[in-house]
């Protein structure tokens, strides 16, 4: 404030100069402006009209700087991951699963990993760093297990374009969900129902959703949905089968004495522990845990009908037909059919899969309910 009346002061002096330059004609007794009109009118005017311009300077000057730490703050704002509209925070590195469509918006000084899955990368503003390079990187694909940093001034975006996906992030992102099939909603479902257990791989809870199954792990799938896991882990039957590790040997003894698998090769002894599952395979466990036979001399369906059969007894839709013979069949669609399996009807009427498996004890009911009340997924 006393910088602003000593301006005013200033300015008025300035004034009073002025005015006594040109009174330098006059004599003491012939003064052009006389004494008491400068000392009790021309000073006070000047010292007000100075003031108003120093008011009026200040106000644009104080305008102007709040308009450009607002713009600042709006800034910041956006490079904090829009935490006013739900932005998310990671002091360190730490994985979430995304799905097909969803978008990760990562802001400046942040960090983003591709742990599993595959998506796109785009940048507004400039680029970002991969780290285990040094090279700039402003677009396109994703390379598995590379740490980006995202640079200052940038916000950078990853679109996720498979089923399913696991990012590492650390610092403010924003997540945006699309309305892409949610397989992780699923997977949390069966898990919790412990129909699902997932691997155990370090990131991901494990799910392992974007890898193709084997068929150890069609085989546990299927004793689970038919409620004889505990059987199997039960078993005393010697495994017939070489290629087959100590962990799951069990399974593979009690589902070869049951006569629900004969192996890849019996002559050979080759059960084909971690040879891949064809989503006809996997269907074919499917309707055989509802009570269909693909042996005999009038079987329900063979091998290789099996998607077309599954559709013809209801146990697939056209768009579930459709979308596993037209691409890679992964663990995220075991889960997807499992879950959705439980609701198809036994063969032999007397009720669905989740039912059969209520009354035996493998599955509660409750928390089937509880587990089954948080998802939303629609069939294909």
């Amino acid at each position: 404030m006393k910088k602003r009346v000593l301006a005013a002061v200033g300015a008025a002096g300035a004034l009073l100069c002025a005015s006594v330059a040109l009174a330098v004609g006059g004599g003491a007794e012939d003064p052009l402006v006389s004494k008491s009109y400068v000392d009790e009118t021309y000073t006070a005017q000047a010292v007000e009209k100075a003031g108003a311009a120093v008011d009026q300077c200040h106000d644009a000057l104080y305008q102007q700087a709040a308009a450009d730490l607002q713009t600042k703050h709006g800034a910041y704002v956006t490079q904090l991951g829009g935490v006013a509209s739900g932005g998310s925070y990671h002091g360190a590195f730490a994985d979430i699963r995304v799905k097909e469509g969803d978008t990760v918006q990562v802001t400046a000084g942040s960090g983003l990993m591709l742990l599993a899955g595959s998506g796109d990368l785009s940048c507004t503003g400039k680029k970002t760093i991969d780290l285990s390079n040094g090279w700039e990187k402003g677009s396109g694909a994703l390379t598995q297990g590379r740490r980006y940093l995202v640079m200052e001034e940038t916000t950078a975006t990853v679109t996720v374009t498979s089923p399913t996906a696991v990012l590492s992030l650390e610092g403010w992102y924003t997540l945006t969900e699309s309305a892409k099939t949610d397989y992780n909603a699923l997977a949390d479902a069966m898990r919790i129902m412990g129909l699902f257990q997932g691997s155990g791989t370090g990131y991901g809870s494990g799910y392992d959703l974007e890898q193709a199954p084997t068929r150890i792990q069609g085989l546990i799938m299927f004793l689970r949905l038919i409620g004889e896991e505990d059987a199997a882990l039960a078993t005393t039957a010697a495994c017939p089968f070489t290629d087959v590790p100590a962990w799951c040997q069990s399974y593979v003894a009690y589902a070869y004495e049951k006569g629900y698998t004969k192996g890849m090769d019996e002559a050979a002894r080759i059960f084909g522990t971690n040879d891949t599952l064809t989503a006809g395979q996997y269907v074919t466990f499917l309707l055989r845990a509802l009570g269909y036979t693909d042996s005999g001399a009038q079987p329900d369906f063979t091998w290789d009908t099996a998607l077309q059969r599954g559709e013809e007894l209801g146990l697939l839709t056209a768009g579930e037909r459709q979308l596993l013979e037209s691409g890679d069949f992964l663990r995220a669609h075991v889960v997807y059919l499992s879950y959705f399996a439980l609701d198809a009807q036994e063969r032999d009427g007397s009720g669905a899969l989740l039912d059969r498996l209520i009354s035996q004890g493998a599955v509660d009911q409750a928390v089937a309910l509880l587990a089954r009340s948080g998802v939303s997924v629609e069939r294909l």
